[in-house]
């Protein structure tokens, strides 16, 4: 274009120059940010499949609904099966008393699970949510065929003809620990408003037993559960070959209802030493 005054062709040659100009880079940013959006969905997507893979993978959940006062001996259960076509965990029974949810859940898997996990949702007669609490079974793991106690403090009392549901959450056990404490069940004894049982176990494994954990599930003469609880033994830390004592104590307002007990003892790295399952530990206390 020549030095001096613009002519009609010059403006219109600009014009149609700064057109180009303009929707070339119009294109070449509409480029870039449409590739922009389909690198940030993919990412988004691909990350909401990792999640919610991650938990169909890890966690299985089951759950039960019951009245405060039926007999939950064979509940209605929600039996849906994974994958695999194994069974879930069962609630074999709970109740709710006053301010406590207590119970105990069956493994009914083939392979031992830990991480057991109940949570509780409790509604008032008009089906509203007036609580919630959860806990952790009382064994560090749960064998086949074997049961834990759990109790869910909800902190604060509730109606008589409230209503719950319990949700089950675990993790399939990656390692079977082996048998290698035995237990010993020695006095137990009703007291005035409360309940003890002493006992020791023996580490008969190769390797220190840690954090040794003693739980117990008081049922009464229709092995309804009562009561639950669990202790550390005197040490927890118990060497190859080492004995340590343990109690079992807590208030109660009829000790006498408690007709029987499963006793259970469990480390970070053994189990008990048992015949069978676990309910083969059960004592008949004494009067």
């Amino acid at each position: 274009m020549a030095n001096g005054p613009w002519n009609a062709q010059d403006y219109e040659a600009f014009s149609h120059q700064s057109y180009r100009i303009k929707t070339k880079a119009y294109m070449q940013n509409f480029a870039m940010s449409s590739l922009l959006m389909a690198i940030f969905f993919c990412t988004l997507f691909a990350a909401l499949g990792l999640f919610f893979s991650s938990i169909s993978m890890n966690s299985t959940y089951a759950q039960i609904e019951v009245t405060t006062d039926g007999n939950i001996s064979s509940p209605i259960f929600n039996r849906t099966v994974s994958e695999d076509a194994e069974p879930r965990p069962d609630i074999l029974y709970s109740a709710l008393n006053s301010d406590t949810i207590v119970g105990e859940v069956l493994n009914n898997f083939t392979n031992p699970i830990e991480s057991v996990r109940i949570t509780a949702s409790v509604y008032d007669k008009n089906g509203v949510i007036a609580a919630t609490g959860d806990t952790y079974a009382n064994d560090y793991q749960i064998k086949p065929a074997s049961r834990s106690g759990f109790d869910i403090f909800l902190d604060e009392k509730l109606p008589s003809n409230s209503k719950y549901t319990l949700t089950v959450s675990f993790e399939k056990s990656e390692d079977d620990k082996p048998a290698a404490l035995l237990l010993s069940v020695g006095t137990n004894s009703e007291g005035s408003g409360s309940f003890k049982v002493l006992g020791e176990v023996i580490n008969q494994g190769q390797d220190d037993a840690n954090s040794v954990k003693v739980s117990g599930i008081f049922y009464d003469k229709n092995h309804k559960v009562l009561d639950v609880d669990y202790t550390y033994t005197n040490p927890d830390i118990m060497s190859p070959n080492k004995r340590a004592p343990f109690e079992l104590s807590f208030y109660t307002d009829k000790p006498e209802k408690i007709k029987s007990i499963a006793v259970n003892a469990q480390s970070n790295e053994y189990s008990l030493i048992t015949n069978g399952t676990q309910n083969n530990t059960k004592s008949e206390p004494s009067n």
